[in-house]
């Protein structure tokens, strides 16, 4: 792993680029003017999501192919933002229901192209989501003279001297999910090469409305009552101020760091191996494997006495979950917080194939009937996420990004810039074909070292 520690201390620390002046972008045909319900699942994720996308230089001109990309982009958003007419709305406070919804009313999505002295290659492994990479992306300052209210989407096209191109992409997850995100950047760049869309989408996310008559049938540990927690403890999941919140402002604690530890698709193999190899377990799928690996390891490097409950969520797809099931196309947050809670003496004293069960008994226990209980439940008691003393771990590896082509390319790496939600673990691509991956945790220096130690111990 020494390779690893040389290539993040070889990371650029500085980044120069030249912001021009950002313009609104608003469909281009009319749209319905409209307010957009929010589901409980999209309330509690009211919060800005960056992320890039390195595109190397393509053609033999490739300082004017870098100054075409920027028009036929401007050009394309307009056009995308017609069937997805709710992303250039607002979200409003509906101070009646007491509830975010987003404000259908074409105020539009923020653009501004941006230009870099460096060439690509200086921006070093560009895999590792190095926090000056927020330069990439519009800011929330950048949008501050067309009013209080920051628009959902905000897009910066940085030029780099090689003929290069980053596009940076700042959106509000209430918007939707990672797969919802990918749909949009799917049929964003399908509209840029002239092919029209590839999915209609579909942003009614009324199939997710609490019941008139609540029916709480289950216990819900993967939630907690607002009115329990004090103002001071309230995460950042939470609530309507979140959501005008520049939460890329926010710096980690002085005595915490990040560290990537990566994962090779053999490596993820053995891994699998070790989980089944006591005999508890028919089956184990990746992500089994390296959620229970995450969870054990955490537990013991933070050092958890043994009778303090370790708590890990993560994110599980519901779009076949649902009865009826979500219709193709569902443009809203489909995905549901499971949790796995147990005495800590256990995950870390118990073999690793106690953690995978565990795992996934989290994703069996989300089902129809357990969802519709959550959203009552969450709409009962104002519920946000338990993360108090546990981890979230957020899945991107298995997101195609990657794919995403304008017409000058695929991007050599996509994915997320880093902010300072310590208690959220990324599990990011690690921008190779061996179904391997990238795991990026936040943690103090002596227990990013225990850390490192218990999860390679293969």
């Amino acid at each position: 792993m020494g390779s690893l520690a040389a290539a993040e201390s070889s990371l650029i620390t500085h980044l120069d680029v030249e912001v021009e002046e950002p313009e609104m972008i608003v469909p281009v045909e009319p749209t319905e003017e409209c307010s957009l319900f929010l589901s409980n699942i999209d309330q509690a994720v009211a919060y800005v999501v960056d992320t890039v996308y390195f595109y190397t230089p393509n053609g033999e001109d490739k300082n004017a192919a870098a100054a075409d990309v920027v028009g036929g982009l401007k050009e394309a958003l307009g056009k995308v933002l017609v069937p997805y007419h709710f992303m250039a709305g607002r979200m409003k406070l509906n101070l009646e229901k007491e509830r975010l919804e987003i404000e259908c009313n074409r105020a539009g999505a923020l653009f501004a192209a941006a230009n870099c002295d460096l060439t690509l290659s200086d921006l070093g492994d560009v895999t590792f989501p190095n926090p000056v990479f927020r330069s990439l992306v519009l800011q929330g300052v950048h949008a501050r003279k067309f009013g209080v209210n920051p628009p959902l989407l905000m897009m910066q096209v940085t030029r780099f001297k090689c003929g290069g191109v980053v596009l940076g992409m700042s959106m509000n997850h209430a918007l939707f999910d990672g797969f919802g995100a990918m749909e949009f950047m799917v049929n964003f760049s399908s509209i840029a090469r002239g092919e029209g869309l590839v999915t209609y989408p579909l942003p009614d996310r009324t199939c997710f409305k609490a019941r008139d008559i609540p029916e709480i049938k289950y216990e819900h540990l993967e939630g907690l009552k607002l009115s329990d927690i004090p103002q001071e403890m309230r995460n950042s999941f939470t609530t309507a101020n979140v959501a005008n919140s520049e939460i890329c402002n926010i710096s980690l604690p002085p005595d915490y760091r990040y560290k990537i530890f990566p994962f090779t698709g053999e490596m993820v193999e053995k891994l699998k191996k070790k989980a089944t190899e006591d005999g508890t377990l028919r089956k184990c799928s990746s992500f089994d494997a390296i959620a229970a690996l995450v969870w054990q390891a955490y537990t013991r490097a933070v050092d958890m006495p043994p009778d303090v409950p370790s708590k890990m969520l993560f994110a599980v797809d519901i779009r076949s979950k649902m009865d009826p099931p979500l219709p193709k196309g569902f443009a809203g947050n489909a995905v549901f917080s499971s949790y796995c809670i147990e005495p800590a003496g256990a995950v870390k004293e118990k073999p690793l194939s106690f953690c995978v069960e565990r795992v996934q008994e989290a994703v069996a226990r989300v089902t129809n009937d357990y969802v519709r209980s959550c959203m009552d439940f969450s709409e009962t008691h104002k519920a946000i996420p338990a993360l108090q003393g546990g981890i979230f771990l957020s899945a991107w590896w298995k997101i195609p990004f990657q794919l995403v082509d304008f017409g000058f390319g695929k991007p050599v790496y996509a994915g997320p810039i880093v902010n300072a939600m310590v208690e959220f673990v990324l599990l990011l691509s690690n921008g190779k074909d061996d179904c391997g991956l990238n795991i990026y945790i936040a943690l103090q220096n002596h227990q990013l070292d225990k850390f490192e130690q218990f999860i390679y111990d293969l």
